[in-house]
């Protein structure tokens, strides 16, 4: 299994991500950072999605057998009374009258508050606050202030970290599950909307019933908040076009992955172990002439000033990188009513995630142009051998001995046509054109709320802690 390198490069003048600081939300009304999360406009044709009444009351009767965040794996449970989902924030607030006001440390997976997923990640905190009537305050550390995005999940578990975004492509040995699951992730088509979204929510629905994920995380002292949670596919960015496979051959491109390694060397380049914070200063000194990661990690580092010239296969994906997102301590002795703000805050949180996801993209797009590079597909005979590493990563894994791969490919296979078609239901957008896709975006952005809430009610409901 791949693991990934830390040495850094030396010498030279070099751009370095925004330093970690921290930001504390606070109960009187959030003083958010200039370029903070603005309001959501319609869509024309995107309708809420609610489940049924009868569909609700279901799941919620589940919730109490199914496995998930009500889990006392990272410490004493809270008590309490709990309230139904759905309920008002003053039902939340009686709950809690009683409860002593926290303030828990929430490392997040953006560079900074004002970077595309800061900007979800301070709306969640925003709707926990008002729920629990300012009992439930976080102190968010940007950057990875506290711990590396590999040892987040142990920071969570001893207590440093009370809930904390984990990225476990960085230690693979640990999260062998979690590795098939994305060695899966390059059979769904790249696009800028549509083919994302569902792709997102079928991984995470198949990762929430996937037991050796979950456990992989209980094991090492965490409660899973949300086990797998994908960006939009990679895309290979580099300093100067490569689409053939001639294009390709010798080419020295950083990898972030196992699947990705395959994928790399199927295409007679070689692959390059580093952590993608690594990338920028490798890649202006020429010392890879790639990298693949996702467009918002390309926006948000600045890798597009320097490699501008993106590559997309013409049916598939370079692959997804997931997050996690895991809770200590900390959380498990929150009373019932306060965990349950944190769970069903998911509900802005998905949507919120999604619209930020999706507009780093169109930022990317625009940095992609200014910079004088192009979105291009594979040319056919790159093509060909990419989707021969596809079918390669497959049948690793239904023969994988970590999990059950035949099953857990079905679900994911049978999942993504699922969130597909609801997707288009939704009037989501099946565009294909990255260059057009940024210029709509521009004028008239999607809200993808509605679809976070039928995620969220599908998907994370059945597991909210009770």
């Amino acid at each position: 299994m791949l693991e990934p390198t830390t040495a850094r490069m030396s010498g030279g003048p070099s751009r370095r991500p925004p330093a970690g600081d921290a930001h504390t939300v606070r109960a009187a009304g959030i003083t958010r950072p200039r370029g903070a999360v603005r309001e959501s406009r319609p869509h024309r044709g995107l309708r809420s999605a609610a489940l049924p009444a009868a569909v609700l009351a279901l799941a919620l009767g589940m919730s109490g057998c199914a496995g998930g965040a009500g889990g006392g794996a990272g410490g004493e449970a809270g008590g309490g009374e709990g309230v139904e989902y759905g309920a008002s924030p003053e039902e939340y607030q009686a709950a809690l009258e009683d409860m002593e006001p926290v303030t828990l440390t929430y490392q997040g997976g953006g560079a900074s508050a004002e970077s595309g997923s800061g900007k979800a990640e301070l709306e969640f905190a925003q709707r926990v606050e008002e729920l629990t009537g300012g009992k439930v305050t976080f102190e968010m550390a940007w950057g990875q202030s506290v711990a590396p995005f590999d040892e987040v999940t142990e920071a969570v578990a001893d207590g440093r970290i009370d809930i904390g975004v984990e990225i476990p492509i960085y230690t693979p040995s640990k999260y062998e599950a979690i590795g098939e699951l994305i060695s899966l992730s390059p059979s769904t088509p790249s696009s800028p909307v549509l083919t994302e979204v569902a792709t997102t929510a079928a991984a995470l629905e198949t990762a929430w019933d996937t037991p050796e994920v979950v456990e992989n995380y209980e094991e090492m002292g965490a409660t899973v908040l949300r086990p797998m949670f994908f960006e939009t596919s990679n895309a290979l960015m580099c300093t100067e076009p490569v689409t053939s496979a001639a294009d390709f051959r010798g080419k020295q491109i950083r990898v972030g992955s196992a699947s990705d390694f395959t994928i790399v060397e199927a295409l007679d380049a070689s692959p390059v172990s580093m952590q993608f914070t690594e990338a920028y200063e490798a890649l202006q000194r020429n010392t890879i002439d790639c990298t693949l990661g996702g467009l918002r990690i390309g926006a948000d580092y600045g890798f597009l000033e320097v490699a501008p010239h993106v590559s997309l296969p013409q049916d598939g994906a370079w692959g997804r990188n997931p997050t996690a997102l895991v809770a200590g301590p900390g959380y498990e002795r929150l009373p019932l009513a306060a965990k349950q703000a944190i769970f069903d805050s998911f509900e802005v949180f998905t949507g919120a995630g999604l619209t930020a996801m999706i507009d780093s993209s169109a930022t990317a797009v625009g940095m992609i142009e200014d910079n004088g590079g192009e979105v291009a597909r594979l040319e056919d005979d790159a093509e060909s051998a990419f989707q021969g590493a596809v079918e390669e990563l497959r049948a690793q894994v239904e023969a994988s001995d970590a999990l059950d791969g035949a099953a857990a490919a079905a679900s994911f296979d049978e999942g993504y046509e699922k969130w597909a078609a609801l997707a288009e239901e939704s009037g989501i957008p099946a565009e294909d054109d990255y260059h057009a896709f940024a210029q709509e975006w521009e004028g008239s952005p999607l809200d993808l709320q509605p679809f976070g809430a039928r995620i969220y009610e599908e998907i994370h409901l059945p597991r909210r802690p009770e």
